[in-house]
């Protein structure tokens, strides 16, 4: 009997066990927030490829005929950017994507998807899912791949701050996300109103009138600006989910898979 035999047979139990499991998960959770009081406030949520250990090629051979079979037909063929010595380009396998507690580091939730799928479309399902398990994330911490307008409001519609810098696009390269100016200089951050989601601007000196005004948050202008140290300190909490993942692939082995990621208990049915 080989090693694969007992784990795709606990796989199967797991599966076919999902409600336990999930039971396990939620207790498991409660507890955890009911000693650590920070649990859950702070989030960091990324996306790590877990490349399959199979032939994902769709001929054969070059001018070959197209490949009937594949030894892992669940994975997909998706895009990685390049990190530190790592070429970017296609891969063959799976997306994890993951919500990890900035604060302690402990997973709170998690999808596995096939490669194609794009790590923007997990984040509504991960808040989802943290709402389920009763979390009320106040930040979530994500890097400028995530940066569009359906993610912010993701986070706005549970209550959270999307923490995330600005791509390039033509409104940045206008200036439009600077703070408010006038004839005294950049006007400063003087607090947000979350419930009203407005934050207040005051001029420099106090010589205009009125010498403070409220603005409307929004994707340039978010309830925690850009400029603040909170934001940034909050920010590089981002490096916790980049941990979980080099604990799961280096320390647990995920990277790469040698076992098909159908049989695994976290795979959504």
């Amino acid at each position: 009997m080989t090693w694969k035999s007992p784990c795709y047979r606990f796989a199967t139990k797991l599966r076919a066990n999902r409600p336990a499991l999930d039971a396990c998960l939620n207790a498991m959770a409660a507890s955890l927030r009911r000693e650590l009081p920070d649990y859950g406030r702070d989030l960091a949520i990324d996306a790590s490829d877990l490349p399959a250990y199979a032939n994902g090629q769709r001929y054969v051979s070059k001018n070959g005929p197209e490949r009937e079979r594949f030894s892992d037909p669940d994975a997909s063929w998706g895009h990685r950017s390049a990190v530190s010595t790592r070429k970017g380009g296609g891969f063959y396998g799976y997306r994890l994507h993951a919500a990890v507690c900035a604060a302690t580091g402990l997973p709170l939730a998690w999808r596995v998807q096939t490669a194609r799928e794009h790590e923007t479309v997990s984040v509504p399902p991960l808040l989802d899912t943290l709402a389920a398990r009763g979390f009320a994330p106040v930040t979530v911490a994500l890097d400028k791949g995530y940066d569009n307008g359906p993610i912010y409001d993701a986070c706005a519609d549970h209550g959270a701050v999307a923490i995330f810098p600005l791509r390039e696009t033509p409104a940045v390269k206008r200036g439009e996300h600077h703070a408010p100016t006038c004839a005294h200089g950049a006007w400063t951050f003087a607090g947000a109103d979350f419930k009203r989601r407005r934050t207040k601007w005051r001029c420099p000196t106090g010589e205009c009138q009125p010498a403070s005004t409220w603005r409307k948050a929004s994707r340039l202008h978010p309830l925690i600006p850009r400029e603040t140290n909170r934001w940034r300190s909050l920010y590089r909490g981002r490096a916790a989910v980049e941990r979980e993942f080099g604990r799961l692939t280096n320390d647990y082995g995920l990277a790469p898979l040698r076992v098909g990621w159908s049989a695994s208990p976290c795979m959504p049915t």
